[in-house]
């Protein structure tokens, strides 16, 4: 996720700069033709501007569909936030205060989830990252399973279930544990309906085609009246409609470790900090810090 304020315009500009250099070329061809060689290519403007008033209501539902699946997926990742946060405050307060250890390994699971759940969305695979946080036999039970992070919750509301059979933590207790474990659950499955739910093609198609079929023709609805300025407005016109459907594209899929994606390793660190924090460990991770601006 970008977290500069002053955005550097180049990328963006890089994204549909082939486009601009494109229409820049049509705006050249049909303002040389129309005004030095008499072709007879000019369009009426009211139904240019029809079209583009058209074309700018449905940018804005595009847009406004892309970030509600981004905007969605920074309310599930800030949702696990809070569980996990609750998770590890529960577990000492219930459980680490006589078992120290077991609530350190309870603790250490819920940090391997939140890891494992950014890169189970994000098509990373590999379990390396784990080998710190659990134990040999928990790694060596990991290697087997496909759905790492759902494998994780299991061992803790196992393990929980056990000492409530041991009279170690009350049924009242693993309830409300229980509770954030299938929060986390639910948070869980949101992002991966995010993920494995492509924005819908003929949406995304034809606002895309329709952009760039108003792009070539804005300059046959201005040259008549404009001259060789049609080639300045034109490409100013087209560049604003490419940047807003470029906007569109860039965060409708917010688990794709792009620049303008959740940035769920940043978060995944922090939320190692704070629960490394409620065990009482010293020293404490340093946080993750941007890239050119970039939190991932």
């Amino acid at each position: 996720m970008i977290v500069e304020t002053n955005i550097r315009a180049t990328h963006m500009f890089q994204l549909i700069a082939k486009w601009i250099i494109i229409y820049l070329l049509v705006a050249t061809i049909v303002c040389i033709g129309y005004i030095e060689l008499g072709w007879h290519i000019a369009i009426p403007e009211t139904e240019i501007a029809i079209v583009g008033t058209a074309l700018s209501i449905l940018m804005g539902f595009r847009v406004d569909a892309a970030y509600k699946r981004w905007w969605e997926a920074r309310i599930i990742w800030g949702a696990v936030v809070n569980n996990s946060r609750t998770f590890a405050r529960e577990v000492m307060g219930f459980v680490g205060n006589q078992h120290y250890d077991i609530g350190r390994e309870l603790i250490y699971r819920q940090i391997g989830f939140v890891e494992s759940m950014g890169k189970h969305l994000r098509r990373q695979g590999g379990i390396e990252h784990l080998n710190r946080l659990l134990s040999q036999d928990d790694y060596e039970i990991i290697k087997t399973k496909k759905h790492v992070p759902n494998t994780l919750l299991m061992m803790n509301l196992k393990q929980l279930a056990d000492l409530n059979t041991q009279g170690e933590l009350s049924t009242y207790l693993l309830v409300q544990l229980e509770t954030i474990i299938q929060n986390l659950t639910d948070e869980l499955g949101k992002a991966e309906r995010i993920k494995n739910t492509p924005f819908p093609v003929p949406y995304g198609y034809f606002s895309w085609l329709l952009v760039h079929t108003f792009a070539c023709l804005i300059p046959f609805a201005m040259v008549k009246e404009l001259g060789y300025l049609t080639i300045v407005l034109s490409i100013v016109i087209s560049f604003i409609f490419l940047i807003i459907e470029q906007i569109a594209i860039q965060i409708q899929d917010p688990f794709e470790n792009r620049p303008n994606d959740t940035p769920v390793t940043t978060i995944a660190k922090n939320i190692e900090i704070d629960l490394r924090e409620i065990l009482g460990e010293i020293p404490l991770p340093e946080p993750l810090r941007p890239k050119a601006g970039v939190s991932m």
